[in-house]
């Protein structure tokens, strides 16, 4: 019958940090993230077995292409999702610092210019976070446009701005950006 073990493994602070940030993106421990990384039953006997072969192989090695791999991954993720926040401003990659700059003043502009803009607390939230500004972008186009799931309407933001003040807010999916 098999057997589990109990091994302490010890990390940094800072790096326990990181791991408890991660986990908690999955909603599991930082303790549960490096149970996962740890190579499965079958990873290890395949290594053996290369080693048979290629008795210099070191599991160093095996490692790295996994941590090459996942920089890689997150690399693209990352390209992938900057390209697309960049085209909800209406620019690119090969834009400038200067245009991209532009299409953000220009979006918060137009929407401050629009009698059924997004909230005061909305407006302000995306001058203060460019990736927050791409989303709302959007859905302002989106809810003007009158696409399905998206609407500018009267909302009680108490909670957030602490006004009692129904104002207009942008909304997908009848929830507040």
């Amino acid at each position: 019958m098999a057997r589990n073990m109990r091994v302490p493994v010890y990390v940094g602070e800072e790096w326990h940090k990181a791991l408890a940030a991660l986990a908690g993106t999955f909603g599991v421990s930082a303790e549960e993230v490096i149970r996962r990384s740890l190579p499965d039953e079958a990873v290890i006997g395949l290594f053996f077995q290369c080693r048979d072969y290629i008795p210099g192989l070191r599991w160093d090695e095996v490692a790295d292409v996994g941590r090459t791999a996942i920089r890689e991954h997150l690399r693209a993720k990352y390209l992938k999702g900057l390209e697309e926040h960049l085209a909800r401003l209406g620019v690119s990659l090969q834009s400038s610092a200067d245009e991209v700059e532009a299409a953000a003043r220009r979006a918060l502009a137009e929407m401050q210019a629009d009698p059924a803009r997004p909230s005061a607390h909305q407006i302000a939230q995306a001058r203060e976070d460019a990736v927050y500004l791409g989303y709302l972008y959007d859905a302002w186009r989106r809810a003007k446009a009158g696409q399905p799931g998206y609407a500018i309407a009267q909302v009680d933001l108490g909670a957030t701005t602490g006004s009692t003040e129904p104002a207009p807010a942008v909304l997908r999916d009848n929830q507040l950006l």
